[in-house]
């Protein structure tokens, strides 16, 4: 375990997740959230950039970088250092044979823009690889060839890299290439969900664990927060660092009513979006937890869960507000949480409601 001097910050960095699914309905992913999300009663889920075609209908257009850039400031209001994308390939590989197959490359749009933006030495970027996708060699030695730039996320020099779930198979590859591009053996960090007692063998690879969401069942927000915390100290108990996890919400209903062709969730009661006191409730838990674990905690790194999985529940990106104008409450309601987890001075809450 790396030794943590006390004068360190516990937290420095923050990073969010981003899956950012919101292309236009002709397309394999466009389909299918615009039709899960096209219902008027979650607009307070609908992404503030969504075309509104009725009642029961939104669209995604294709977003230009000027676009895109409105949303990397909101992030960067909101306290965020870093976008963490799920990474795939800029076009099919060959073995893969899931049921997004031949479509992933739908979803490479937001990075993409973000590389091309001015904007990326405020908010820097790092890769999430969701492992069950067949990588191929070229994906690994453009993302190695990424990791040379200084917007690229790193830790003392390291490129930071996420794994989602499993690290023994993709990582060893990752590494090569990064020896042969002459970068820095990368800092590789997996995302486990579960007990980490019932998947060792998925991490063995990895130098730290942290979690991609926490998706265990809770009825209320307090209750869940409480949960999302208590996870962080499971995942300690494997005997590496840790990349402190923190969530703002679990909640897929809109996905159970509406199903897609790539998830399934079970069918029971779901706490709400955590609200403005209650992400300030788990941020305080969570710091707490980091100061009295600051050894298994050395990288002053803390992942969110996350800045666009509105369907999914967890969602830090302005919606369509009541005016149709962006509601940007939980910007505001996490730029606090972001602050108070790094000076560990917080500011006075409710746990009832958002305050815009």
């Amino acid at each position: 375990m790396n030794t943590v001097d006390e004068n360190t910050p516990l937290v420095r960095r923050i990073g969010a997740v981003n899956w950012d699914c919101s292309v236009p309905s002709d397309t394999f992913f466009g389909k299918a959230t615009t039709w899960t999300l096209g219902p008027a009663k979650w607009r307070d889920r609908t992404p503030y950039y969504a075309d509104i075609l009725g009642e029961d209908k939104i669209e995604h257009h294709d977003r230009s970088l000027e676009e895109y850039e409105v949303e990397m400031r909101y992030a960067i209001d909101a306290g965020i250092d870093y976008f963490a994308y799920c990474w795939y390939d800029l076009t099919p590989p060959p073995g893969d044979k899931s049921p997004c197959a031949g479509h992933l490359q739908e979803i490479t749009r937001a990075r993409q823009l973000h590389v091309q933006s001015q904007l990326r030495g405020k908010l820097s970027l790092c890769a999430i690889l969701v492992t069950w996708h067949p990588y191929s060699d070229e994906c690994l030695r453009l993302l190695a060839d990424e990791m040379k730039n200084p917007w690229y996320e790193k830790i003392d020099g390291r490129p930071l890299v996420y794994m989602f779930s499993e690290t023994r198979d993709v990582a060893p590859r990752l590494r090569s290439f990064c020896r042969e591009a002459g970068v820095p053996d990368p800092y590789v960090v997996s995302m486990i969900n579960n007990p980490p007692n019932k998947c060792a063998e998925k991490f063995e690879k990895a130098d730290a664990l942290c979690a991609y969401g926490c998706t265990d069942d809770a009825p209320t927000g307090s209750e869940y927060a409480a949960m999302a915390v208590m996870r962080n100290a499971v995942r300690a108990t494997a005997g590496l660092p840790v990349i402190p996890h923190f969530s703002v919400g679990w909640n897929p209903i809109p996905r159970i009513e509406r199903p897609n062709p790539w998830a399934r969730y079970p069918e029971r009661d779901y706490a709400s979006p955590l609200s403005r006191g209650e992400m300030l409730d788990e941020a305080a838990m969570l710091r707490c937890w980091i100061d009295r674990n600051r050894e298994e905690c050395p990288t002053g790194h803390v992942m969110v869960f996350a800045w666009n999985e509105f369907e999914e529940g967890g969602w830090i990106c302005p919606n369509v507000g009541t005016d149709g104008r962006p509601d940007v409450s939980r910007v505001r309601a996490f730029r606090e949480v972001a602050e108070a987890l790094k000076t560990g001075v917080f500011p006075q809450k409710t746990s009832s409601a958002i305050s815009a």
